[in-house]
């Protein structure tokens, strides 16, 4: 997209405050490693009134998480004391209960009674269920740290200050279904510092792709898939996976008044090259109707599915070869008459805004966000999108922002463009 003289000015004079609000808020913490002791913390799924802390550590040590409201500095700290789960490769789930919603907390931990401003963190809880509100979600894939040690562009979008973020996927590139290798990888990543100061800072929910679920381009058919499903459980702190009918990655949860339904386009997906017919399916029959049922049973302003793959970027290794499905997707989203459907993708090492127009989906007009590339690609880019579901027109604002600190595409949707006439 090319962007005109007058607005390249302006981008460059944002850059530069932007990169000095940055530099005023990290520099203290900013460091050349992480202490080798714990590997975390990382902010999982948060509701109104409970949040989720995962980090891992080896054998058994005495670990305090302190937390308190941060407006309320002389609130005495709570404190829980979680242990490691041998039967999640001894992951640590510390949950703080008893919170607020719509409230900023602030939590250190302290492992043996020591603690590091590299395990101090802070985040927000949502609103109270369906309230409308005013938030805002990061959207991120594809980071190798092997080719991207540095990875700055977290830093960029640590300034943008979001509520949340969505990983869709190439959250590392272990293309393997060994459980060590993935734990291995996925630790490492984290290791990366300006990776660790989002996690510790922004409520993180994660959903795969292939590089992290298995080889390139796998599908359902990969032996060894459910040692990956094994060790994303651990490695996450979502507040779900599958159901207990279905195995898999996929799951719901609400921020105030949207909906998020992540999709998982790996465990019961057919192969890429199987025949382009009716028997050929992204997510399998059982996730198909759980999705189908919750967007029909969804009261939320806006719904926002999230998957890995494109719905027609990519020619090889997506929704495109897959027409039965896509198809069946946007039959279900149309025939039921949901509004306020968006979807979001990674991938293709590049961030986008597509429209699948009401001629090809029979309803309106499908918004697909593609994030990729934040730490693998030329742009290092990411999305975030801004909800406004106060508005008397709901709206969510779409921005592209690349590694170099400017905003690439900048555009709102409103609620009313996203109906079923």
């Amino acid at each position: 997209m090319k962007i005109r003289s007058l607005d390249s000015a302006r981008h460059c004079l944002l850059a530069g405050v932007v990169w000095m609000a940055v530099g005023a808020a990290i520099m203290a913490q900013d460091r050349v490693s992480l202490p080798a002791q714990l590997s975390g913390p990382m902010v999982g799924s948060v509701t109104p009134t409970e949040a989720t802390i995962w980090m891992a550590a080896d054998g058994d040590p005495e670990i305090v998480v302190e937390y308190r409201s941060a407006k309320e500095p002389g609130e005495r700290m709570q404190a829980v004391r979680p242990r490691p789960n041998p039967q999640e490769h001894n992951a640590i789930k510390a949950r703080l209960s008893g919170l607020k919603p719509a409230t900023t907390y602030m939590y250190q931990v302290l492992l043996g009674g020591k603690g590091d401003p590299a395990w101090n963190g802070q985040f927000s809880t949502p609103p109270e269920p369906a309230k409308r509100s005013r938030f805002r979600v990061a959207v991120t894939s594809c980071m190798e740290y092997q080719g991207t040690p540095v990875q700055s562009s977290w830093y960029l979008l640590l300034a943008e200050k979001p509520d949340l973020q969505l990983l869709i996927g190439d959250n590392v590139y272990a293309n393997t279904t060994d459980r060590e290798k993935l734990w291995t990888m996925h630790r490492e990543q984290r290791r990366v510092v300006q990776f660790a100061a989002v996690l510790r800072n922004v409520p993180t929910y994660a959903m795969w792709d292939d590089h992290d679920y298995g080889p390139n381009n796998s599908d359902g058919t990969e032996p060894g898939k459910e040692n990956s499903l094994q060790a994303f459980k651990e490695l996450f702190a979502n507040p779900g996976a599958g159901t207990p009918q279905t195995p898999g990655a996929f799951f719901r949860f609400s921020w105030g008044d949207v909906d998020f339904f992540m999709l998982d386009g790996r465990y019961h997906r057919s192969p890429d090259k199987a025949p382009n017919d009716d028997t050929k399916r992204m997510l399998g029959d059982a996730q198909f109707k759980w999705l189908a049922d919750g967007l029909r049973d969804s009261k939320a302003t806006f719904k926002v599915l999230a998957s890995g793959s494109t719905l027609m970027a990519s020619r090889d290794d997506g929704w495109q070869i897959y027409d039965f499905d896509r198809k069946r997707l946007y039959r279900t989203i149309m025939d039921q008459k949901v509004p306020g459907v968006i979807y979001l993708s990674g991938d293709i090492h590049r961030c986008q805004l597509d429209e699948r127009p009401a001629s090809e989906t029979g309803g309106y007009p499908l918004y697909e966000v593609t994030s990729s590339g934040i730490a693998n690609s030329k742009t290092e880019g990411f999305a975030i999108l801004e909800f406004d579901t106060t508005a008397s027109d709901p709206t969510v604002r779409v921005r592209i922002i690349h590694g170099d600190a400017t905003t690439r595409l900048d555009r709102t949707l409103k609620l009313s463009q996203l109906q079923v006439r």
